[in-house]
């Protein structure tokens, strides 16, 4: 199963700031819930994402390259392939980012990933993967504004990323996107015509 999913935000930095830590796959990790890195060396960074589901935690491990990196343009591309340490699911992804001045001030981030995923990972259909993605991206833009905030945030560490990440609750998850998914549905029935009338009648 392909899926394409494009994303932006903005935040209150300067972009010298903000790339300093988009660019670094350990700071990145640090955001994302659940992830972390393990191990990096020649631009290959490998890591894991702990998921809970109920009592039980499953490790999804990976790795992730750097394929490009303009320090000029700002712009970072990416590819990483991870697998349920179980062997139930798999998942490999492209991801090109970009980051622009904008012109009141601040940071505009945008970016295009495009996922391919098999096995237990696939049942859950491409709607419900984008609604799941849509609340980690959210998490992940929280936890970003708050790195930002802290002092040296454009400064290099090597440590970034080593510490225990919490495991990704994926119940809650799965049922908020449910939660999301029945009111985008809602909203379009009440935006547009009752079942079996004639929107022009």
């Amino acid at each position: 199963m392909a899926i394409r999913i494009e994303k932006s935000f903005q935040v209150q930095a300067p972009i010298e700031t903000v790339w300093q830590l988009l660019s670094d796959p350990r700071k990145v990790a640090g955001c994302i819930p659940g992830a972390q890195v393990t191990d990096a060396e020649g631009g290959i960074y490998k890591g894991l994402i702990k998921v809970k589901v109920g009592p039980s935690v499953t490790d999804y491990k990976g790795e992730a390259r750097v394929e490009r990196l303009d320090q000029e343009a700002h712009e970072i591309e990416m590819t990483g392939k991870g697998q349920d340490v179980r062997g139930k699911g798999s998942a490999s992804m492209k991801m090109t980012g970009k980051a622009r001045t904008l012109p009141e001030g601040g940071t505009e981030v945008v970016t295009i990933t495009e996922v391919n995923v098999v096995g237990l990972l696939a049942q859950l259909g491409a709607r419900m993967i984008q609604e799941v993605s849509n609340q980690m991206f959210a998490e992940f833009v929280k936890n970003l504004r708050s790195q930002l905030q802290q002092p040296g945030a454009g400064q290099e560490s090597s440590s970034a990323g080593t510490a225990e990440p919490e495991p990704v609750k994926a119940v809650p998850l799965i049922l908020s996107a449910i939660k999301q998914s029945g009111s985008d549905l809602l909203r379009k029935i009440a935006g547009g015509s009752p079942p079996g009338k004639d929107p022009e009648s």
